[in-house]
């Protein structure tokens, strides 16, 4: 089924390409084909095809901004076909441990048949998210500063989790998103049945900052050993069978109920078990350069989003433009003060504002932490022992000065975040 479909959906659009006269080839619009292939969820099909077209027809923006899209849209496919085949839908999930391994927390359906997990598979799923992303963000950068358009409604994305060849209403990219939080502002109405997006330049400059957040915690993960962390945890994002003490937890544990305590303990052990030994420096640096670069892609965008005159179904909208989120409008203060965020987030990684420490004077360089950090103990970070070797003078991050810029976003600054990036 899977490859009949990939076959059909291929045939169909190398035909249409085909028939396109070389000079067309130009002002082709490759909307339809982008749509139809997002709807049946079948990326790799999709890749190949824009893969073709961008090298037929290398000054197409939009073929290069479709492209992107799908090799992003394919990384979190791929990711949530991992998750599947290992069994993260069968068990219930520990909303305090998923908050810290937020990759990890993408919902799936139960898998009757799941394969073994393992330490080592964990990282080969996780690498291959980082490879899949990166190259959505070499696509995305690719693009000139050519105005583009691309249409698109966010409703009909579908991701194949079960990589079963066919979409379920659960693998809609909206009600997976919605899942992960139903009080969110994203959350849409029962009786919405579209929700076109127009996206346009600035918003393949956001698609691309995202990609390098979504990069940045691949590679802080892939930067140490993690598996003391994976064997106590794990149990509770892929279920008993994943590691011993998630056996024995279920042979010797007590029968768990909506107020019981011990559903803390995951997490505190979590939390305790980070003690981990750094086995990829570049990774680590790698970290900071995808986080840096989710930085100036954020200027970039609010840049060019500043100048747009139109109105077109905007996904990150100007104070002249509709907000596609009723509850969350866009002013000048809006942007202003998520800048000044940015701005001073970025200069907490170059080391120019140092995190302040609770036993030392100075505080902590975050640029000297990720390129020469050998080990990461949480507890010992936080009392002062592992800390040490990155603690400088200088000017140290000043709480009251976040909450002032944090204050126009009110309490939906959490919100802003994710939506910006």
């Amino acid at each position: 089924m899977n490859f009949l479909k990939s076959r059909l959906t291929a045939l169909s659009l190398s035909a249409a390409t085909a028939l396109l006269p070389t000079q067309a080839l130009s002002q082709t619009d490759y909307t339809s084909d982008f749509n139809t292939i997002i709807e049946a969820a079948d990326y790799q099909t999709g890749i190949a095809t824009f893969s073709k077209n961008t090298a037929q027809n290398p000054e197409s923006n939009q073929a290069k901004l479709a492209l992107g899209a799908l090799q992003f849209l394919n990384a979190l496919q791929s990711l949530q076909q991992d998750l599947y085949k290992y069994g993260a839908g069968n068990t219930s999930p520990n909303r305090s441990l998923r908050a810290f391994l937020p990759i990890f927390r993408v919902p799936v359906a139960p898998n009757p048949t799941p394969e073994p997990v393992t330490y080592q598979k964990t990282r080969e799923m996780l690498e291959r998210f980082v490879t899949q992303l990166k190259e959505a963000n070499d696509t995305l950068a690719s693009i000139s500063d050519q105005p583009v358009k691309l249409q698109v409604d966010l409703l009909k994305i579908n991701l194949d989790a079960d990589n079963s060849g066919t979409v379920e209403p659960y693998e809609n990219l909206a009600n997976i998103l919605s899942s992960l939080s139903r009080r969110s502002p994203f959350t849409l109405e029962d009786d919405t049945t579209t929700f076109p997006i127009t996206f346009d330049l600035a918003d393949a400059k956001w698609l691309q900052g995202y990609s390098n957040l979504l990069m940045s915690v691949g590679n802080f993960l892939l930067a140490f050993d993690y598996e003391s962390t994976y064997d106590m945890t794990f149990h509770s994002v892929f279920g008993p069978d994943a590691t011993t003490y998630g056996k024995q937890l279920q042979e010797k544990g007590k029968a768990g109920g909506p107020r019981d305590l011990g559903a803390l303990a995951t997490p505190i052990t979590f939390l305790h078990s980070i003690n981990w030994t750094v086995e990829n420096p570049d990774r680590l640096k790698a970290t900071r350069q995808n986080l840096l670069q989710v930085m100036q892609l954020n200027y970039e965008t609010w840049e060019l989003i500043q100048k747009e005159t139109d109105n077109d179904h905007e996904w990150l909208p100007n104070p002249n433009q509709t907000s596609p989120f009723q509850t969350l409008p866009v002013t000048q203060q809006t942007i202003d003060s998520w800048l000044e965020a940015v701005k001073a987030s970025e200069k907490v990684l170059n080391g120019e504002v140092l995190i302040p420490h609770m036993v030392f004077d100075g505080g902590i360089n975050m640029k000297s932490f990720f390129d020469t950090a050998e080990s990461l103990d949480l507890v010992l970070f936080i009392t002062g022992p592992n800390a040490v070797n990155y603690i400088e003078q200088g000017e140290v991050w000043d709480g009251d000065f976040m909450r002032t810029l944090s204050r126009p976003l009110s309490r939906n600054f959490g919100a802003f975040a994710v939506w910006f990036n």
